[in-house]
């Protein structure tokens, strides 16, 4: 009887743990499963990221561009293509234009609509209208380029009525090479449908627009009725798993399929983890029914426990440790940050988040006045070189999304209400999982006004030889005028005073008081500062130069020889003419003191005294070449004659700071170039500047010629 009960005790012990075992691994499968699918869904939610990233910072730029026009270009009659096109290459948009409703169309690639073409029939400009809002139209074909694009859309509204639509096109190739680059393991792969199921980008270009995804395989039929209504999910059929997550605000899935074993190869550290967990909890039970059998087996799982704990314990000390440290490290970097030298503040969508002490010290303003607050609330409304500030920083904006902009002039208000020039640089950062702006400033109050000093000593050490000029031009209309006032005197004793006499003496005397009083006028506008930049035209500034430094040349018996090939052509410079002036007036002075020395070396010789200016323009620049036949410059020296203070001519008669403004002025002001070299008799300075932004050929990618529509 003790033999049967034990044969049962046993039998139901083996069947308890056959069961156990059974339900283990039933459970262990259904756990593999879940998790598989839940990585998948995970891989494809950060995939879907990634592209909704990719189209929100086109979508930002469109709305940026939206509110731009509808304040400052559609409003104030201002042509909006130049800044069409600044969006296209921002955006990397395929064309970017708008249509108005009085049926104006304006396009950013410089197409023109035929007359026959409206674009208020068109099924973009009806989306946005129905919409009344930022969104997406369907593929269609661009004709232009005859590649599958689709089209964000925007009504631009004004007093809160719709006064156009803003478009811009995306070629799909573009959105289908950001989807092909996220590979799914290896042979798993990205595609995006529609609400409906069409497949809008995929591998196969084929299947796109042509074919919806239920309709693909027909292993597939049923995912049809399954993904409508839902975010996101999974849909295993035969050997594959299909993952989609919605893109919010487009109506779009983004789509992965992957091979399952693949799949569970990616997510097998996931699910061993989570599986080992459930295995011990089911071998303390076994552990306890075995006991009463097996008390070695106690023994083992004790050990193993002991074990187990030991490995957490000591993973607990490495964390505490790492705490301790990243602690140790937030202290060090935030004393550096506090006791940086230059201002670094933090920006979070455009809103400062965070700012260290030299901030505070720089602008003069406690943490909470700044905190909360934006770049433009501490800017003056107009910035140093006339621009808007809240234009520029859209520009800013526009040129550079995500920062890693070069180092940028700015104009900040301090809390005296005082302005102060500065200089920025931007980074990004990652932060709290969120991306933040990292501004760096440096106050160069005193850089500018000490070079703004040096300008002034320039301008003072040339006055010298400019009123010496003027004395040289009045000396002939003075001995003109004053030959006139001594013929009164005969002619009233001799009788012949009369009105012709009196008109011809009057009106000769009027002209030599004319010429006296342009050259003050010329001299005068010499010494005015530019006091923004502006547009003006190289041969104007040359011949401002050339009545200037004329009547010397002549007093020297220095011919001045104009190469001005191309005089006819217009040459649109922007920046500060007055100065430019000063460089050509300042170049051209060294050239005459550098032949008269090198007639005064070489008494014995004639020198062929001649300064020679020459003009030409390619499809970016204005170069102006200026050469003398004087004695040169010692090769040695070349490097040094801009270094402030340098100077060849000794300090009785040079200041050492001429060519150094020259390389401000032309280099930092107006973004050229200023070269010397020695030539075989003489100097040659060659000064090239760029074209004012908006001439053809100023370094702009031509638009499109031709383009049939943008349907």
């Amino acid at each position: 009887m003790t033999l049967k009960i034990n044969i049962m005790l046993v039998s139901i012990l083996v069947a308890i743990i056959l069961v156990l075992a059974g339900i283990t691994y039933t459970y262990t499968q259904t756990i593999s499963r879940h998790t598989v699918e839940n990585y998948q869904q995970a891989l494809t939610k950060e995939a879907a990221k990634m592209i909704r990233m990719w189209l929100d910072h086109r979508f930002k730029l469109i709305n940026a561009l939206a509110r731009t026009l509808e304040d400052l270009y559609l409003t104030q009659g201002q042509d909006p293509r130049p800044i069409l096109k600044m969006t296209m290459a921002a955006g990397n948009f395929s064309d970017v234009y708008l249509g108005l409703f009085n049926g104006t169309m304006i396009d950013g690639a410089n197409w023109y609509a035929p007359g026959d073409y409206d674009p208020r029939t068109r099924p973009w400009y009806r989306r946005a209208m129905e919409e009344k809002k930022l969104t997406l139209t369907r593929p269609f074909m661009d004709q232009g380029f005859w590649k599958m694009v689709i089209a964000v859309v925007v009504p631009l509204v004004h007093n809160n009525e719709a006064i156009g639509v803003l478009s811009a096109n995306i070629i799909l190739d573009t959105l289908q090479a950001s989807v092909m680059d996220l590979r799914i393991g290896k042979y798993g792969y990205a595609f995006i449908i529609d609400s409906q199921g069409t497949i809008l980008v995929h591998q196969n270009k084929s299947l796109m627009m042509t074919t919806k995804i239920q309709e693909s395989d027909p292993a597939l039929s049923t995912f049809g009725s399954y993904f409508p209504g839902r975010d996101a999910g999974s849909f295993s059929y035969r050997d594959r798993m299909l993952s989609f997550h919605k893109l919010t605000d487009t109506g779009w899935y983004l789509c992965t399929n992957v091979d399952q074993e693949e799949a569970l190869a990616l997510s097998k550290n996931t699910g061993m983890l989570f599986a080992m967990a459930m295995v011990l909890k089911i071998l303390r039970i076994l552990a306890l029914l075995l006991f009463l059998t097996v008390g070695g087996f106690a023994l083992i799982l004790f050990i193993s426990k002991n074990r187990f704990e030991a490995i957490v314990s000591g993973k607990d000390k490495d964390l505490r440790g790492e705490i301790i440290r990243r602690k140790e490290l937030e202290t060090h970097y935030r004393t550096l940050f506090n006791m940086a030298t230059n201002a670094i503040m933090l920006t979070r969508n455009g809103i400062y988040i965070e700012c260290n002490q030299k901030a505070l010290n720089m602008f003069g303003l406690a943490e909470d006045k700044i905190i909360g607050r934006t770049m433009q609330d501490l800017s003056p409304a107009i910035q140093m070189d006339g621009t808007a500030t809240k234009l520029k920083l859209t520009q800013l904006e526009q040129s550079h999304p995500s920062g890693g902009s070069d180092v940028l002039k700015w104009t900040f208000n301090r809390a005296d209400g005082s302005e102060f020039p500065a200089e920025i640089g931007i980074s990004t950062l990652k932060l709290d999982r969120e991306m933040v702006k990292v501004y760096s400033i440096w106050d160069i109050s005193k850089r500018v006004n000490a070079e703004q000093s040096l300008r002034q000593a320039q301008k003072m050490a040339a006055m010298g030889e400019m009123l010496s000029a003027i004395a040289h031009q009045w000396r002939q209309p003075l001995n003109a005028l004053s030959s006139y006032i001594a013929s009164l005197t005969p002619a009233f004793y001799n009788q012949m005073i009369s009105a012709p006499f009196i008109e011809k003496l009057v009106r000769e005397a009027d002209t030599q008081i004319q010429f006296m009083s342009r050259t003050i006028n010329d001299f005068r506008e010499y010494f005015r500062p530019s006091k923004n930049k502006q547009t003006f035209e190289m041969m104007d500034a040359i011949q401002s130069a050339v009545k200037l430094v004329e009547p010397q040349l002549r007093q020297n018996n220095i011919t001045l020889d104009l190469d001005l090939a191309d005089a006819e052509v217009t040459m649109p410079i922007l920046g500060y003419k007055n100065e430019f002036v000063h460089v050509l007036v300042n170049i051209i002075s060294n050239a005459k003191d550098a032949i008269n020395e090198r007639q005064a070396n070489s008494p014995d010789r004639t020198v062929h005294k001649l300064i020679n200016l020459a003009v030409f323009k390619n499809s970016y620049e204005i170069c102006l070449e200026i050469r003398d036949t004087g004695c040169g410059i010692p090769s040695h020296l070349l490097e040094k004659i801009f270094t402030p203070y340098f100077t060849t001519k000794g300090t009785a008669t040079g200041t050492g700071i001429g060519l150094y403004m020259a390389k401000m002025i032309v280099e930092k002001e107006m973004k050229g170039t200023i070269h010397v070299e020695n030539r075989y008799t003489g100097v040659m300075f060659r000064i090239c500047l760029p074209l004012s932004p908006g001439e053809n050929g100023s370094g702009e990618n031509p638009a499109k010629d031709n383009k049939e529509n943008h349907d």
